[in-house]
C-alpha cells in the first residue's frame, strides 16, 4: 500500500475510531539504521487508543535490531517486517517477497528484530513466489524467529491483484500456527472488498484477525461496518474526502496534490457518491488541477444521475 496508506490518509482513517490497528508504509533499510525522527514521520500523528505498527523491509538482519529499538523510541506499538512486497525493484534486491524463497534468512531477520526491542514483532508474508510449496517453512521460520503475529496475503508474488485470493492458504496457515505455535496470531489478508468479506474470511479460515488494504482506501468506513455499524452517509463521505484533499493540496489549488486527488477520485466509493455517476468519475480523472476535484466532492454543480 505504498503511496496510498501514508501517514496523512492513515491518520484520517484512525480519526474515525473504528479500525483495530494500523501499520505504516514500509521503511526500507539500506546502509544503516533508520533514525528516530524518520520513524516518527512514518508513524504520523499518534492515536493512543489505536495501535500503529512500524513496518520495516530489509534484505538481511543488518541494522534491523537497531531500527527495531528506535521504533520503540519513536512510539510504534509493534514492529512489522515486510516479506510480501512483489515490486520488481524490491524483489531484485533480495528484499520483500524475495525472502519467501529463503525461510532461514527470513527467520534470521525476525529474530534480529525481536532481539532489538521488547515490542511485539510481526511478519507480513505472501503464500509464496511462484507456488505455495514453502509456505509451511516460512510460517515456522517466522514463529521460531520470535514473531507474535503473522499476516498472510493469500496470493503469490507472481499474482496480480485481480487474481482471486486463495483463502484455503489462510486456513492452512491458521491450522499450522494454532497447532504448532500456539500464541502466534494469524491475520488473513487478500480478497476483502466489503465488510461482509471480512466476516466470511474469519468464519471460513479460522484466522485471528483480518487485514484490510485497498478496500479501506475505497471506503474508510469498512471498519465500522465490520463491527456492525452503518455504512458511510453521503455527508460523512464528502467531509472525509475534503479533509484528505485539503491535506494533500495544502489548501491550495493548481497542480499541488493533483495525483493524490485523482487517486482518491479513482477509487473512492464511500457514501455512494459515484453510484450512477461513473461518467463523473472519468471526468474528474481528466481534470488538470485539484481544485475541480475538490469542488465536486464539496457538492458544487453536482449533476443528476440521469445527466451522468
Amino acid at each position: 500500500m505504498e503511496g496510498i496508506t501514508d501517514a496523512c490518509f492513515r491518520s484520517l482513517v484512525l480519526d474515525l475510531g473504528h479500525a483495530g490497528g494500523a501499520c505504516t508504509e514500509f521503511v526500507r533499510l539500506t546502509t544503516g539504521p533508520v533514525s528516530v525522527a524518520a520513524l516518527r514521520r512514518a508513524l504520523g500523528p499518534p492515536h493512543p487508543s489505536i495501535p500503529t505498527g512500524l513496518q520495516v523491509m530489509a534484505p538481511g538482519p543488518e541494522f534491523v535490531a537497531a531500527t527495531a529499538h528506535r521504533a520503540a523510541l519513536a512510539g510504534a506499538a509493534w514492529v512489522d517486517l515486510n516479506f510480501g512486497c512483489p515490486v520488481p525493484r524490491v524483489f531484485d534486491r533480495c528484499a520483500g517477497s524475495a525472502l519467501l524463497a529463503r525461510p532461514e534468512a527470513l527467520g534470521a531477520i525476525v529474530a534480529a528484530a525481536a532481539s532489538g526491542t521488547d515490542l511485539p514483532v510481526s511478519a507480513k508474508v505472501r503464500a509464496g513466489i511462484g507456488d505455495a510449496s514453502l509456505l509451511d517453512e516460512v510460517l515456522h521460520a517466522a514463529a521460531e524467529g520470535g514473531a507474535a503475529m503473522v499476516s498472510l496475503h493469500a496470493r503469490l508474488r507472481v499474482d496480480s491483484y485481480e487474481t482471486a485470493a486463495r483463502w484455503e492458504w489462510i486456513a492452512r496457515a491458521a491450522e499450522l500456527l494454532h497447532s504448532r505455535h500456539p500464541g502466534v496470531a494469524l491475520v488473513g489478508n487478500g480478497g476483502i472488498d466489503r465488510a461482509a468479506d471480512a466476516r466470511r474470511m474469519a468464519a471460513a479460515t479460522g484466522c485471528d484477525g483480518v487485514m484490510v488494504g485497498r478496500a479501506a482506501f475505497a471506503d474508510p468506513w469498512i471498519f465500522r461496518e465490520v463491527r456492525g455499524g452503518p455504512s458511510a452517509s453521503e455527508g460523512e463521505a464528502r467531509a472525509f474526502a475534503l479533509r484528505y484533499l485539503d491535506r494533500v493540496t495544502g489548501g491550495e489549488g493548481g497542480r499541488r496534490g493533483v495525483g493524490r486527488a485523482k487517486q482518491l477520485a479513482r477509487h473512492f466509493r464511500a457514501g455512494g457518491l459515484f453510484e450512477g455517476r461513473e461518467g463523473e468519475r472519468g471526468r474528474l480523472l481528466r481534470e488538470a488541477g485539484a481544485e475541480e476535484i475538490r469542488a465536486w466532492f464539496a457538492g458544487a454543480a453536482r449533476p443528476s444521475p440521469a445527466a451522468a
